[in-house]
């Protein structure tokens, strides 16, 4: 969970660090083989805020609304959960020691006791906070820790080269309630999240809960909602070649036909097995992926669905000979590139960059699901950003009628191979 991220800007000429990714860090039963399903057992959670953040904090920008921030990421989880968090301010500095069960209160600090710097004591510069989560042998969470990296900076005004406090707090207490990281680039699960005025513009959106992010924890917790159109489920096995199982875990997501926009993300267990819960009654197209970060990967469709209230559809594939597609890593603006979703309006046009390896526009296409964003197809260039990095540029034009939400990017090769940024447009 501790990947070293990059940005590339065009005027530097280099690789510079692009800062901390989020991470948890879960201790709990040894050798429990799917902690995805770790939740709590009732649906009022108690949780102590340190004072260390209600008081002036060198790690925190003065006037910053702290508790607002807190409040607002508490909120958000609730409505989607229905759930109920019971805070107080509370004298307590440092989270559990690392162990099989801790001391009953799930705390958020960030003070600079010696067991919070231990967290972040091996590559501090990497990680903007981490979540302890303790749990037992039903798999049900007893306390959760969140620890603010006391190294990094924080802010809820947006400052550039800071954290965002909410969005911080938004993903950490995603794991608190069980969740594991996304690989929707711009959900709030994201393992990939970057500072303030990362793409030089200001952006706040990782605050809310992505439509995937809903659909993850309405399918962990299964909410008495009101929404007549919720919740169906999706589930399937994916298999190799003549039926064989995989040799590696495999991503799956849904995407809305009407809109293409990303509703639902997971990964295929040992077995092949996926799942996708918590969707909204709507018609979806299924998509598979394999490869991981830096290397050649395959996507393609697993087929069609509809969705209706309450019900549980199946979608098996078969995965046969690979066709791979480019090698994508970074996506950008602004003459900038990030591992981390780029935040556009609609009615504008963008020109976008992508960052991989061995790109050439000449041979390479860019494709979204969503007939309301169009590449230009003569507008693909190579662009030098210096360094080892193969860049190409093109220019995207979102309809002023595109609904908000996540939308991802396929590259397709010469040879008919694609690779997937799921969801790395994300509509404000």
């Amino acid at each position: 969970m501790n990947h070293l991220r990059k940005i590339l800007a065009a005027f530097l000429f280099a690789f510079i660090t692009a800062g901390p990714v989020f991470a948890s860090y879960t201790q709990g039963i040894p050798g429990r083989p799917d902690q995805q399903n770790l939740r709590w057992k009732g649906r009022q959670i108690k949780i102590a805020i340190s004072d260390s953040l209600t008081h002036p904090s060198v790690n925190i920008k003065a006037d910053s609304d702290v508790l607002g921030a807190l409040m607002r990421s508490f909120k958000a989880w609730e409505v989607a959960a229905d759930i109920e968090f019971v805070n107080h301010v509370s004298e307590k500095q440092s989270i559990s020691p690392s162990g099989p069960v801790g001391d009953g209160i799930s705390l958020i600090t960030i003070a600079q006791t010696p067991e919070n710097v231990l967290l972040f004591s091996q590559e501090p510069d990497k990680e903007s906070a981490k979540t302890r989560v303790f749990y037992n042998g039903k798999g049900f969470i007893t306390e959760a820790d969140i620890v603010l990296n006391p190294f990094q900076q924080f802010s809820t005004d947006g400052s550039f080269g800071t954290f965002d406090l909410q969005a911080t707090l938004t993903h950490e207490i995603g794991h608190l309630l069980g969740l594991r990281h996304s690989s929707v680039l711009g959900s709030a699960m994201s393992e990939s999240f970057s500072m303030n005025g990362i793409f030089g513009i200001t952006d706040l959106s990782a605050r809310i809960l992505a439509r995937n992010d809903i659909a993850a924890i309405r399918e962990l917790y299964q909410p008495e909602t009101e929404d007549e159109a919720c919740c169906g489920i999706i589930t399937g096995r994916i298999t190799g070649p003549n039926g064989r199982a995989l040799k590696r875990a495999v991503r799956v997501w849904a995407e809305e036909i009407e809109t293409g926009r990303v509703f639902a993300q997971s990964e295929t267990g040992p077995d092949g097995l996926y799942r996708l819960g918590g969707l909204p009654q709507a018609d979806y197209k299924l998509f598979w992926q394999s490869g991981g970060e830096g290397e050649t990967s395959s996507s393609g469709e697993l087929g069609s669905v509809e969705v209706v209230e309450g019900s549980s559809m199946t979608v098996n594939g078969r995965i046969g000979r690979l066709a791979y597609g480019p090698v994508v890593e970074y996506i950008g603006i602004n003459s900038r590139l990030a591992n981390t979703a780029v935040p556009v309006r609609a009615g504008r046009d963008y020109m976008v960059y992508l960052g991989g390896q061995d790109l050439d526009p000449a041979k390479i296409s860019i494709e979204f699901n969503s007939a309301l964003i169009r590449v230009a197809s003569a507008s693909y260039a190579r662009s030098d950003f210096g360094g080892a990095a193969s860049v190409i540029s093109f220019i995207v034009s979102v309809d002023e009628n595109v609904p908000a939400g996540l939308y991802s990017v396929f590259a397709a090769g010469g040879d008919g191979g694609k690779t997937a940024l799921i969801g790395a447009f994300k509509v404000e």
